[in-house]
């Protein structure tokens, strides 16, 4: 049975192309024939507008102009770090190439998408923001309305990243959710949305990074060759509290600090965190194997905290609308106590280590409750 999956990926962003790769790597592992859709993100240099690929959804001036000028101030800065970026990109590429398997044709249009006759037995549209709402692209390709009719057509995973959709925008989510035959999403939140668009009942299941486990994820991970313990911070959303706090930990313990850039560009002035801008994704999972600790503000941060059994926060801004993607995962582990709000007091030393057990037993038994659905949304015999 050949599968496939279409997904934000080539974007060179840890969580995106770990997501990605670990649903096809997942799905290969159970004996299916999968592999990526290889049509770039719109994020990605080589994916090309075209009228079809205007947003259904008004994503208004102040977003558009983000869009823009963001991608600008990132090449600025790496610019005193030009080595590091080729580097960085270079791991990115690679890490692709030894571990995932995209498509032989390439999408460079949604047009393309549309027209091409693909020869799959199965449709998946993976995880990630895939359906988000503020996206200044069409979305219609992640709700698989480029797949024949009467091919089997199945999300999973996928979030929506927000907690509402524009009721401009109910009609056309209607429809397209509506077109697909088996509805899984990443968060709670997403379950409700679908019932509350289309009247459905959609999955509830685990981000694709949280179907391996870490030994999984060591086969393909570059390890970490630091040996003195450290925090590790991955942080998303500049965030002084989050420095603050690492700071006061790394005293209390006399722990290294950490931090891995989002970009290849350095974060912190003073020497008192080592920075890491070239990271790909394998040394991004090696860091993560290899921390004493970590502090993040990111989904994909938590849930490789969680997933490797680290003891962890995830501190959440209290402007952020979608602060709902983490604290509904932690909550459903048992773990809402490693949320901390900007501005709250700093815990103190009694209350830094968790215990995993429960959560470790509520993680297995929701990665096997999250496969049953992927097998079942498949149907057939899985056959290489």
């Amino acid at each position: 049975m050949k599968i496939a999956i279409i997904t934000i990926s080539k974007v060179n962003n840890y969580g995106a192309e770990l997501q990605s790769f670990a649903l096809q790597n997942v799905l290969v592992a159970l004996g299916y024939r999968a592999e990526i859709l290889d049509y770039p993100y719109y994020k990605n240099d080589k994916f090309k507008y075209t009228k079809m690929a205007r947003p259904f959804v008004t994503i208004g001036l102040k977003r558009q102009v983000k869009e823009l000028i963001n991608p600008l101030l990132y090449k600025l800065k790496s610019l005193p770090h030009r080595k590091a970026k080729l580097s960085r990109d270079r791991k990115f590429a690679e890490f692709h190439q030894k571990n995932t398997r995209f498509s032989n044709i390439t999408f460079l249009t949604i047009d393309e998408l549309y027209k091409s006759e693909l020869d799959y037995d199965v449709f998946m549209v993976g995880s990630d923001q895939v359906w988000n709402p503020y996206t200044n692209v069409s979305l219609k390709p992640y709700f698989l309305t480029f797949a024949p009719a009467r091919k089997r057509k199945v999300s999973y995973a996928a979030s929506f990243g927000v907690s509402t959709i524009p009721m401009a925008a109910h009609e056309i989510y209607r429809e397209c959710l509506n077109n697909l035959d088996f509805l899984s999403v990443r968060e709670e939140q997403g379950v409700k949305l679908v019932k509350e668009l289309t009247g459905r009942d959609a999955c509830h299941v685990l981000d694709p990074t949280l179907l391996m486990n870490d030994q999984d994820w060591r086969k393909v991970s570059t390890p970490c060759e630091r040996t003195k313990p450290y925090i590790l911070l991955y942080v998303l959303t500049h965030s002084p509290y989050i420095t603050e706090l690492a700071k006061k930990m790394a005293a209390d313990l006399g722990w290294d600090l950490v931090r891995i850039c989002k970009n290849a560009a350095v974060e912190d002035k003073d020497g008192s965190i080592t920075n890491i801008i070239d990271a790909g994704p394998a040394e991004y999972v090696g860091l993560f194997l290899n921390a004493s600790f970590v502090l993040t503000n990111s989904f994909h941060g938590t849930a490789f905290s969680v997933n490797f059994s680290k003891p962890f926060y995830t501190i959440l801004p209290e402007h952020k609308p979608n602060n709902s993607r983490q604290e509904g995962l932690l909550g459903s582990l048992d773990l809402g106590d490693r949320i901390i709000k900007e501005g709250d007091n700093f815990p103190d030393g009694t209350e830094y280590f968790p215990d995993f057990t429960q959560a470790s037993s509520l993680l297995q038994k929701k990665r096997e409750q999250s496969l049953k659905y992927l097998q079942e949304a498949i149907g057939g015999d899985s056959h290489e």
